[in-house]
């Protein structure tokens, strides 16, 4: 009995050394496949930051200015007034 035990004893660590070996090398095949998915993603953000169109590219443009410009564009003042509104800093009059 004392032979059956030590091969099966053997052959269980054998098994255990070989999945651990596996798992080891699964996740490093995981971790070169997520570093390869970062760097294509970095590529492709500074691909994009340099052919962005106008209408994408970030702006100084209040969101007042903003609906101005939809509502100027969608409706006639005749129709539709907007009234004009004083912004920080900026001083306007209303008439």
């Amino acid at each position: 009995m004392g032979t059956a035990q030590e091969v099966i004893t053997g052959l269980m660590s054998t098994i255990a050394y070989a999945v651990i070996v596996f798992a080891v090398v699964k996740i490093y095949a995981i971790s070169v496949e997520v570093s390869e998915i970062k760097e294509l993603l970095r590529d492709i953000k500074r691909n994009t930051e340099d052919h962005l169109p106008s209408a994408l590219a970030p702006h100084a443009a209040s969101p007042e200015s903003l609906i101005r410009a939809v509502h100027a564009s969608s409706y006639p003042d005749s129709v539709y007034p907007v009234p004009e509104v004083e912004e920080a800093g900026k001083s306007s009059e209303v008439s």
